[in-house]
């Protein structure tokens, strides 16, 4: 029996320092530009181990830039919630606003209410992303305090502030921002036209039915302005049933619809996800 025994402690010990090394193989490759895709796939399969060395690389300033960006969203999309100070620290105190806004980004994919003084404390950064991202994140916790942030910033001249605006008022959900999105269709500012025109469709689909949903992406593939009609025809890509495909499929294939271009490119896109074949679009 104690043979038995140290055979199996043997074998856990063997097994662990093993999986020890792929860790610590995979934070080495996460460190460099050329491997750190592979290095995130690789973490993501791990798990919950790699977490205490993620956290490690996350706050050790010495490191590459991506290197630290890519362990903090990591932190997120793993939820662990044992790095929520960490972040919230990051988010507060770091020198470069890409960390600051992947940490914002982090914690609201953690969505740990405790996070949102420093969240709102992050409505004041000087970085316009990080503000955006702050604003989205208490969004995710229920919280739209950013609300007026977000309408304001979409008229700005932050062409990305912009437009992480317009995801920040998709998750805020409320469709009472409409009439003053619609005061800026006339505006001299493009991009504050075209962005106010996305947070418009993307707050007017929420409540629909799958059959409603499904019209009204239709119809809004007719939109003139390119950035509309290619959101409409991603939406109905993600919808992938075989209603939305046909949907796709018809616009493609009129060139005098305004997102015929748009719908054929999420096709060829589902072709080479294996999610529909190249047999099924020439149907």
């Amino acid at each position: 029996m104690r043979k038995i025994i140290g055979t199996v402690l043997g074998l856990i010990f063997f097994s662990s320092v093993v999986f020890a090394g792929q860790v610590e193989n995979a934070i080495k490759k996460l460190q460099k530009k050329e491997t750190q895709q592979e290095a995130i796939k690789e973490i993501e399969k791990i798990g919950r181990p790699a977490i205490p060395q993620l956290r490690q690389l996350a706050k050790d300033k010495k490191n590459e830039q991506n290197a630290r960006v890519s362990a903090i969203i990591l932190l997120g999309k793993m939820k662990a919630e044992e790095s929520v100070i960490d972040l919230e620290n990051l988010l507060e105190k770091d020198e470069d606003k890409f960390c600051r806004e992947a940490s914002a980004i982090s914690l609201g994919n953690l969505s740990d209410k405790k996070a949102i003084p420093k969240l709102k404390q992050a409505l004041k950064d000087e970085s316009g992303n990080v503000r955006m991202r702050a604003v989205w994140a208490l969004a995710k916790m229920g919280d739209r305090s950013g609300k007026q942030l977000a309408l304001d910033t979409i008229k700005d001249k932050d062409v990305t502030a912009q437009l992480l605006s317009v995801e920040a008022l998709e998750v805020i959900g409320d469709k009472d921002a409409i009439p003053e999105l619609k005061k800026n269709l006339d505006s001299k500012n493009v991009w504050a036209k075209i962005h106010s025109k996305l947070a418009i469709k993307r707050l007017e689909i929420q409540g629909l039915s799958e059959t409603e949903k499904l019209d009204f992406l239709k119809e809004t593939l007719k939109d003139e302005q390119f950035e509309v009609n290619q959101w409409s025809a991603t939406e109905l890509g993600k919808i992938g049933t075989p209603e939305a495909i046909t949907i796709l499929k018809e616009t493609a294939k009129d060139t005098k619809v305004a997102g015929s271009y748009s719908a054929g490119k999420i096709l060829m896109r589902l072709v080479e996800q294996g999610k529909i074949t190249k047999e099924e679009l020439q149907k």
